[in-house]
């Protein structure tokens, strides 16, 4: 049984755009607060979350001695969604003239400030790119994990699906 997200009241008082780090797109004051909160009730080393928004699932293991805490949850994230697309991911947004479109419009918006022209995974999230919890989503889960997948099988791993919203 999953552990209570804590990270849900954190998120209930601030918006932040995955695009920026934390450190810089979250207030420091705010960020000062939460970074080492752990995320939930129950101590949890290692959570898999995988999401509606994107296809692959990023899995996120505590520091040793530590716990999954809101700040490495945020700080993951954020760099997980830095990593270029690959060619199997692009595979599947070809086929897909909408997501194909929000991703190039999102790629040339990121691109005039950062000028990396290669395409990142987090241009995958087109214009929602406002992170806006964790939920449990037990249809989902089963409907996107591999059966017989290590993860799936792993029971101190526990899955959310992360939401993400418009500026």
């Amino acid at each position: 049984m999953p552990g209570k997200l804590r990270l849900d009241a954190t998120l209930e008082s601030m918006r932040f755009d995955i695009r920026k780090p934390p450190r810089e797109g979250i207030a420091q004051s705010a960020w000062q607060q939460i970074k080492d909160t752990p995320a939930f009730s129950t101590p949890t080393y290692k959570v898999c979350i995988i999401s509606k928004a994107f296809p692959w699932p990023i899995i996120i293991r505590a520091p040793a001695g530590s716990v999954v805490t809101c700040g490495t949850i945020f700080e993951e994230l954020h760099r997980r969604l830095q990593a270029h697309i690959t060619d199997a991911e692009w595979a599947i947004a070809a086929v897909d003239s909408t997501r194909k479109r929000g991703i190039e419009k999102a790629a040339r918006l990121r691109q005039e400030k950062d000028k990396d022209k290669r395409l990142k995974r987090i241009d995958w999230l087109g214009d929602t790119p406002v992170f806006q919890g964790l939920v449990q989503d037990e249809g989902f889960k089963k409907q996107v994990h591999l059966p017989g997948n290590a993860i799936v099988e792993d029971t101190e791993t526990e899955t959310w699906v992360a939401r993400f919203g418009k500026l």
